[in-house]
């Protein structure tokens, strides 16, 4: 079986700072976003699963829109294999119902002048993030336990409660080490395993913004260097042969 752990803005330099050895693997490194104009979610994730930059398709159709972006899986590496599972990845499957719920509140919460109610916000839309990063991660595990020959599950949290918190270095240790024990336990149930962001997060006073790179790693020796995101559509083939 091939995993993949797809975590948005999973950063770097912070996956070194907190010791995330798991997260590591045996390879790993910072990906090369440089031909995207901005590092936007959908765009980068819709990249890497069809192998092509999609960024004037995605961009084309709005903040707004862009969100209900699908791509069918002919269109995707997901079709190579013969009983794959996704898990909520963005551009395929993703929750809508719960990216706009996320949204709303961080629109709140800067819009919101009184400090009492920004900080009633804040404490709503984290706890939407990590409830909704509970069911994902039941429903990865079980994934795991079933008869697939490859999966991914996509995980928001470090992305979604980053942007509020990313100065909060607790909070973010308390979800990197949470990813840590997910890929502990993943590289027990595969064969090979990718774990991939889109972009990573810098810190910006006590918020975080999208970096201008990725992260990636794999359990097994690879000399990468600073791969490109549309080019793990080949390196995943690869890894079935």
């Amino acid at each position: 079986m091939i995993i993949v752990l797809a975590i948005d803005a999973l950063e770097y330099d912070k996956v070194e700072e907190f010791g995330c050895t798991s997260l590591k693997q045996e390879s790993f490194g910072k990906t090369d976003i440089a031909e995207f104009s901005e590092p936007r979610t959908m765009v980068l994730w819709s990249s890497f699963m069809t192998g092509s930059n999609k960024e004037k398709e995605v961009l084309a159709l709005g903040d707004k829109m862009m969100w209900s972006y699908r791509i069918s899986q002919p269109e995707t590496l997901f079709a190579a294999f013969k009983s794959p599972s996704v898990i909520d990845l963005p551009g395929y499957d993703y929750d809508l119902a719960v990216h706009e719920k996320s949204r709303k509140l961080l629109k709140a919460f800067f819009d919101e002048s009184d400090k009492a109610k920004k900080e009633a916000i804040k404490a709503e839309y984290n706890k939407d993030a990590f409830g909704h990063h509970r069911l994902v991660k039941e429903r990865f595990f079980n994934a795991l336990g079933e008869k697939h020959d490859f999966v991914l599950g996509y995980f928001s949290l470090a992305d979604v409660v980053g942007h509020l918190n990313f100065g909060n270095a607790v909070m973010m240790k308390m979800i990197y080490k949470e990813f840590d024990e997910i890929a502990r336990e993943a590289r027990k149930r595969g064969d090979k395993v990718l774990i991939l962001s889109d972009h990573g997060m810098h810190q910006i006073g006590i918020f975080g913004d999208h970096s201008n790179h990725g992260f990636w790693s794999l359990n097994f020796k690879a000399t990468l260097k600073k791969p490109k995101i549309t080019e793990f559509k080949g390196i995943i083939l690869g890894m079935k042969k």
